[in-house]
């Protein structure tokens, strides 16, 4: 209970401190113009693009109006770069610098994004999977954000049961121990992640949802060669059925990172040399062998051990949050946190 305590006062003094800024920045006390001044770096993380910027599926697509209104605050009060650039430290470290990626190679990332990026000559990176290869018009991911919105209130997978619950504006599924759902298809990819995309079909979820199909679909090869040829696009691996990499046998893992580069490096005619791991997760051995197959220039989320952040072949990115104001978004930028 202490620690339920804890955290919700955590919770509580982070609003706090988010609601007093906001104020601060309405009444002109402050100015977001000035919140970049100073010297500083940092890698974007966005994902999906839509019209609305709909909160009810996940809480990590933005609107296509909101990326734009982003990208012309960043391309007017810092300095944007592309991602080879970034890690090669080639620019002025006396400006405030931003490189931006993209994970997952949705559709939406073709018909919204890249004009929003050509508007401004921003360049990108777009970590891709290799899932079109096999065949899947979706990742896990995805399928069980559209599904959920549809599903009954529990739903069985094998001998678990599952109860939907919400949080802000988004459903999920969690275990009577309080274990989500897709918590545990990421520690158990394969057979519970299949078990479970057709459980939710049996029960009409996925086809019953209505959600737009450019919202989940992912690039398919002939898309992945037109959004490869802009001058501004750089592609990256991130797997090749978005799992967790550090939870799959080893030697299944580096297949992953092997087959999706070849994948990608023969779509785009270019060679991949660098890797986005899904959900940030790796492994030492796991560096190694990118390393070793020439994906020298590794992102991920939060290091992992305090040593990671000495590794040359490592940089860490910070996601976007889709639920604070612009400013308080810039804000979190320079400091490097939420």
């Amino acid at each position: 209970m202490r620690r339920l305590n804890t955290i919700f006062l955590r919770k509580l003094g982070q609003k706090a401190v988010l609601w007093a800024n906001d104020l601060l920045f309405a009444s002109g006390f402050k100015n977001a113009s000035n919140i970049l001044k100073q010297p500083g770096r940092r890698i974007l993380v966005y994902h999906g693009l839509d019209i609305r910027g709909e909160k009810s599926l996940n809480a990590r697509f933005l609107s296509a109006k909101r990326f734009q209104s982003q990208l012309a605050f960043l391309s007017g009060h810092a300095q944007i770069v592309s991602l080879e650039d970034y890690f090669q430290e080639r620019f002025d470290a006396q400006k405030f610098t931003v490189a931006l990626s993209f994970d997952d190679g949705y559709q939406n990332n073709l018909e919204w994004a890249l004009p929003i990026l050509e508007q401004y000559q921003a360049p990108a990176t777009f970590f891709l999977t290799a899932a079109a290869q096999c065949g899947e018009e979706w990742l896990w991911t995805d399928f069980l954000d559209v599904a959920t919105l549809a599903a009954p209130k529990s739903i069985a997978i094998g001998t678990q049961v599952f109860y939907k619950k919400k949080w802000r504006h988004t459903q999920f599924f969690e275990d009577q121990q309080g274990r989500t759902l897709a918590q545990i298809a990421r520690q158990n990819p394969g057979i519970f992640v299949s078990n479970m995309i057709t459980a939710f079909q049996n029960v009409g979820a996925w086809q019953d949802a209505g959600v737009d199909d450019l919202y989940w679909k992912l690039l398919n090869p002939s898309q992945i060669r037109r959004l490869a040829k802009s001058p501004l696009v750089s592609v990256g691996v991130h797997g090749q059925t978005h799992a967790d990499l550090s939870v799959l046998p080893h030697a299944q893992a580096c297949a992953e990172l092997a087959n999706t580069q070849r994948y990608l490096s023969e779509l785009t005619g270019k060679p991949i040399h660098q890797v986005a791991y899904p959900f940030g997760a790796y492994t030492p051995h796991l560096l190694d062998f990118a390393e070793k197959i020439g994906l020298n220039q590794q992102y991920i989320i939060d290091f992992q051990n305090p040593a990671d952040a000495q590794d040359t072949r490592l940089r860490a990115r910070m996601g976007i949050n889709p639920y604070i104001s612009e400013a308080n978004q810039w804000r979190a930028l320079r400091d490097g946190r939420y």
